[in-house]
């Protein structure tokens, strides 16, 4: 029986991911694999994934395969948004270990806590009626007894305040920003072209007029294939990210370049049958240090239908 209903899910998880011709990662604005939620909402809400969790193996140059205890989970609430990442070792030793936190309103992202010792940066973001940003207050919440994944705050304190205010000029989007004494310190410009594609940002900073650009270029298809940031008129780009897919969209690949120096790569395989994250290999350049995360199947808000499919004779 048991078999028969796994079946049926896989079946199920199939047919859902055919019918909204979308991808399980969303990479439209090149954060996957990033501390910014990077999986496609639509999708995993429409699954009714509730959380993926994966296992890592390690493996030095010239060793063999080691599996270890390090976790690596991804969970989700019943809309399909992300609301923990965690990382972590079992047993005792919890050093090595992080989370993450995310909470929504109806404009979007809300909260976002990242874990630090004996405690949590906490980002509270107020957005205006279109969802921009409009407000970031950074919180140090103290949790002396260290509980990762349900936090018991004994004191927030308020460690940085910021406001932005924005403009929109024919091919253009301007975001200014002030510190916490009311003064602007920044001016960001995002470039669009005739489609509507993202092709340049530029980081304005006000006082010392340091410039980050930011250059995107995309596929055939759309997806973005590449970033590139720049400082100033340095030749040698601070950062490059690259990025491949298959003919389905699905992000396969990731590639980073610092100052012109390649450092990581990420390789990413899907399972034929469901679309779902199967594995993800990252690879250390320098040191050619490979960690493989291989994922088990999702654990589901509820069963899937069943399906039940008649054959005239």
């Amino acid at each position: 029986m048991k078999k028969k209903t796994t079946g049926f899910v896989l079946f199920y998880l199939l047919f859902v991911s055919l019918s909204l011709n979308a991808q399980l990662l969303d990479n439209s604005s090149g954060n996957a694999f990033t501390d910014v939620p990077f999986f496609n909402k639509k999708f995993v809400r429409a699954s009714k994934i509730k959380e993926i969790k994966g296992e890592y193996v390690f493996k030095k140059q010239g060793d063999v395969m080691r599996q270890t205890d390090f976790v690596y989970e991804f969970m989700f609430d019943t809309l399909g948004n992300l609301v923990r990442h965690y990382k972590t070792a079992k047993g005792e030793i919890l050093t090595d270990s992080s989370v993450a936190h995310y909470t929504y309103d109806n404009l979007g992202l809300k909260t976002w806590s990242q874990s630090q010792k004996k405690g949590f940066l906490r980002t509270i973001y107020t957005r205006d009626n279109l969802g921009r940003v409009i407000q970031e207050e950074v919180y140090r919440d103290i949790d002396t007894l260290h509980s990762l994944l349900e936090p018991e705050i004994e004191r927030s304190l308020l460690w940085n305040s910021e406001t932005m205010k924005y403009e929109e000029y024919l091919g253009q989007f301007r975001k200014k920003v002030y510190n916490s004494y009311g003064n602007q310190y920044m001016e960001t410009t995002s470039y669009f072209d005739s489609l509507g594609f993202l092709k340049k940002t530029e980081e304005l900073f006000t006082i010392t007029q340091n410039r980050i650009s930011n250059y995107y270029s995309y596929s055939d298809k759309g997806f973005i294939a590449a970033i590139k940031s720049t400082k100033n008129t340095d030749s040698i780009p601070i950062e490059e990210v690259m990025f491949t897919y298959d003919q389905f969209g699905n992000l396969e690949g990731k590639k980073v370049y610092k100052k012109g120096v390649f450092t990581t790569e990420y390789s990413i395989i899907y399972s034929q049958i469901t679309g779902l994250l199967s594995s993800v290999l990252i690879r250390e350049v320098s040191t050619n240090f490979i960690s493989i995360i291989r994922f088990k199947e999702p654990i589901f808000w509820d069963k899937a239908p069943s399906i039940e499919i008649k054959i005239e004779k």
